[in-house]
């Protein structure tokens, strides 16, 4: 947290490619939508420092030796943490293959950023298969968020998979597509799981295990976009009893972020059993700029964060489905202009530790407004920015025009739909889930007091 003397707090909104770190001078105050603990540069990196100079003493004070203890098996811990080399580094290799055995695959290795590491991955798969094609969702990373280097540095073709931008594929439209003729179908299908646009709508095990086995049977490789894997996996276990390694066994690679729910530096990974898979992941990862002198900073606070985070996504989980099924319940006659409810979730079941929220029928301004009134009346925050539901080509279309979002509505009746995204996190978990439930109740009466002073 801030120090007490100070009114300046350090708060990082979205991941990805919309996010930033910045310095909000506001009164601290609850924050219910967070992303990341607030911290400066420097404590950042003397937390780092602290883990480097002994993994396991600064992990039993961390998390407190009973916990140390439990988790054991699970944890990563190196005899030697050195600083690698162009990639060669005793802790770094340790690493790579502590990540690789949880997830059952022979092999890993570190990137610096997913979007080279998940690049890597196709280029190889198309390179093997002759073939530049690759079929994803809509709300594919690739999609939105990369510029279409998929296409500009890499030379794939995309085939965009599913009917609709707002659902996942189903089982049968993949299906439907891997029954093309050969000289038709993807080299490679790409799955998120979950899917973050979607407000970490995921498929079922038994679907998984359907869609890896059409794979199979048409001879296109299956690539697991597992950015946000940590945090889905107890939806996994609580529903089929299934492990990392389970899910991971149905893709022939897959890749996941370090710095999302396990609050590292920076820094992913690509997975494959197949070894050379990676030694060819290492040509292309220096092809494209990312094997530095040395990523030992980014190999060790990704450690630490898998150290400190491991473990915990199964109550997180937990806790959000709570506060989710009470705001909704808290809320449900709270009714916008155009009688929509005010708060709706997505998906609206809860799959992990993450959602989406949209608040229906009012523009950012009011949104803002009422924000800052419960604020200033409870001390509780309830979100920072919104964003405005938009399709794809209004999104990019908004990008290149250096347009802000906030700045459009939707709709032509002025009836608007603004979401954010958040999770539930070691911070926010401790928060008692009355008071998320009475900050959203607060929020739409507020809201709604709004509206009958306009009338």
């Amino acid at each position: 947290m801030a120090d007490s003397g100070s009114a300046t707090v350090v708060t990082s909104t979205a991941d990805c490619g919309d996010s930033a770190t910045k310095v909000d001078p506001i009164p601290e105050s609850i924050r219910l939508c967070m992303f990341a603990p607030p911290s400066t540069p420097a404590e950042s990196f003397e937390r780092t420092a602290n883990y480097a100079k002994g993994p396991e003493q600064y992990l039993k004070k961390a998390l407190r030796e009973d916990v140390f203890d439990q988790r054991k098996d699970l944890l990563s811990l190196p005899e030697i943490v050195d600083k690698d080399g162009y990639g060669d580094g005793k802790h770094k290799s340790h690493f790579e293959n502590h990540i690789a055995k949880l997830f059952g695959k022979e092999a890993g290795l570190f990137f610096i950023t997913g979007v080279q590491a998940q690049l890597a991955a196709l280029k190889i798969h198309c390179t093997r298969a002759s073939n530049p094609r690759v079929a994803w969702h809509v709300s594919c990373h690739l999609e939105s968020a990369e510029e279409r280097a998929y296409e500009e540095l890499y030379g794939l073709k995309r085939i965009l998979l599913g009917s609709s931008p707002d659902a996942l594929p189903t089982v049968q439209e993949i299906k439907t597509l891997l029954e093309l003729p050969a000289d038709e179908r993807p080299a490679v299908l790409l799955l998120e799981l979950p899917n973050r646009n979607l407000g970490c709508a995921t498929y079922t095990f038994d679907e998984l295990v359907e869609i890896s086995s059409a794979c199979k049977t048409a001879g296109v490789v299956l690539h697991c976009d597992g950015a946000r894997i940590w945090e889905i996996e107890p939806y996994y276990q609580a529903l089929s009893g299934k492990t990392f390694k389970d899910i991971a066994q149905l893709f022939d690679t897959i890749y996941m972020s370090f710095y999302k729910a396990l609050q590292s530096a920076s820094g992913a990974i690509l997975l494959a059993n197949d070894k050379t898979l990676i030694a060819d992941a290492k040509m292309w990862q220096r092809r494209a700029g990312g094997n530095a002198f040395s990523l030992a900073y980014q190999v060790i606070d990704s450690e630490r964060g898998f150290n400190e985070n491991i473990g915990t996504f199964a109550r997180k989980r937990e806790k959000m489905i709570e506060v989710t099924s009470g705001i909704k319940a808290a809320t449900k006659e709270k009714k916008a202009r155009n009688g929509q409810q005010i708060v709706q979730f997505m998906p609206d079941e809860t799959t992990c530790c993450q959602t989406r929220t949209a608040f229906c029928g009012y523009s950012p301004e009011e949104i803002y407004a009422a924000r800052d009134a419960v604020a200033s009346k409870t001390g509780v925050r309830v979100l920072e920015r919104v964003w405005p539901k938009q399709t794809l080509d209004e999104m990019l279309a908004m990008d290149r025009k250096g347009m802000k979002p906030e700045a459009v509505s939707n709709g032509a009746d002025a009836v608007h739909r603004h979401e954010i995204e958040w999770m539930m996190m070691s911070v926010t978990e401790k928060i008692p889930t009355k008071t998320f439930v009475d900050g959203y109740v607060a929020l739409c009466d507020a809201l709604l007091a709004g509206k009958k002073k306009t009338h």
